[in-house]
């Protein structure tokens, strides 16, 4: 009986797989059990077959999906539209979706992709949102993609947007490290890597009294450099006192202004003679250049002369250094490359783990950064005395 109703199955099946394009996602199990009132042994059984004819593809928690590119009449064509190209598998296309209070630096890792895929002869389709809600339903009737990749700024991600991205696309690919603990291929920088640059620049310089401010935001990257940077008491054998992290009150986003912000926390962090308690600062998570600028020129702070600055953000994008600030952290055109390997990683090997992709940090030196000035650096010198006596 198991072996009718198994065959009975395969031979739907396989029906339904020649009349479906390559890489779209079959009927479950549980449905295809309903359907024809079988076990799910049968079901099992017969989907066994296809794998073993190269047809299907199954992935835990994915599905299984119609892989036709694996026969040998399969031509160039591979999954679902994606074209070979040489030994590489390139998307035939590609969504990108962005919130839409995107930064320079998304756009601009935008443009990049955009120009990979129309080099390979591919479309790409770019939507920002505000709602999420909305975005379900325009998503409900959109057609399928090769690539979709979702542009994540800190803000939290919905389980069921990501559930029907899942369903829309075989290669979904997060572009930032906010999400976590899900079987999504991601790809972000390691800003812990980042925080390390501009530690090991600013003790160079002398600095030994160093604050951090940031968003005010529970997002995983920014939280991740918080922990670090509260733990630092001793830096490479150089004693160093962390100040911070000093959240910016009702800044939750990177391109919400921040000089009323910054102002108002450098203020409260003044003591009576109207001194800083750190001879350098760092930031996280902030995209407004010109904001950091205009609160440091209210508070009549002169940059790297009274204070110096360091960036942890995107050394290439103009709006976040302004020309001025020294910086650590990924750039956009790694971004977009890293972001498009793994689609096409993902279109290659389905079946692989989902895996997380850390892109390389680098740091520019601008004029933001500097040695402390003579009578911070006699304070400084004070403060390494006291510690090392104790």
């Amino acid at each position: 009986m198991k072996t009718a109703s198994s065959e009975v199955v395969l031979r739907s099946l396989f029906e339904l797989v020649d009349t479906l394009e390559d890489g779209a996602r079959l009927p479950t199990v549980r449905d295809l059990m309903k359907r024809f009132r079988v076990s799910q042994s049968a079901v099992q059984s017969a989907f066994d077959r296809l794998r073993r004819d190269g047809l299907v593809t199954s992935q835990v928690g994915r599905g299984s999906y119609v892989t036709k590119s694996r026969h040998p009449d399969s031509g160039d064509r591979a999954v679902n539209g994606s074209v070979r190209v040489g030994g590489a598998v390139n998307p035939g296309s590609l969504l990108i979706l962005s919130n839409s209070s995107m930064n320079e630096r998304c756009m601009l890792v935008q443009n990049h992709m955009t120009n990979d895929m129309v080099a390979t002869g591919g479309t790409v389709v770019q939507m920002s949102y505000h709602d999420t809600d909305h975005l379900l339903n325009l998503l409900r009737t959109a057609p399928n993609f090769d690539g979709i990749i979702l542009q994540s700024h800190y803000e939290l991600i919905p389980v069921r947007l990501l559930h029907l991205l899942q369903q829309k696309t075989r290669a979904l690919v997060v572009d930032g490290h906010s999400l976590s603990g899900v079987d999504i291929d991601r790809v972000g920088t390691d800003w812990e890597e980042a925080l390390a640059l501009g530690l090991d620049h600013l003790t160079a310089l002398g600095h030994r009294r160093i604050g951090l401010v940031s968003l005010d935001t529970p997002a995983q990257p920014v939280m991740s450099v918080r922990r670090a940077f509260a733990r630092i008491d001793n830096w490479r054998g150089a004693p160093v006192e962390a100040v911070g992290p000093i959240l910016l009150n009702g800044v939750q986003h990177p391109t919400q202004s921040v000089d009323t912000a910054l102002a108002e926390a450098l203020a409260d962090c003044r003591s009576g003679e109207r001194t800083l308690p750190f001879t350098a600062l760092i930031y996280i998570g902030i995209s407004d250049g010109e904001g950091i600028r205009q609160s440091l020129d209210r508070l009549s702070i002169r940059c790297p002369e009274d204070l110096s600055v360091y960036g942890l953000g995107h050394p290439t994008v103009s709006t976040e250094h302004f020309g001025r600030f020294t910086m650590a952290g990924s750039g956009h055109e790694e971004a977009a490359s890293g972001l498009m390997d793994a689609i096409r990683m993902r279109l290659r090997t389905p079946s692989a783990d989902a895996s997380t992709r850390f892109l390389p940090c680098r740091e520019v030196v601008r004029a933001s950064t500097a040695a402390p000035s003579t009578g911070v650096e006699s304070r400084n010198s004070e403060i390494v005395a006291h510690e090392l006596t104790e």
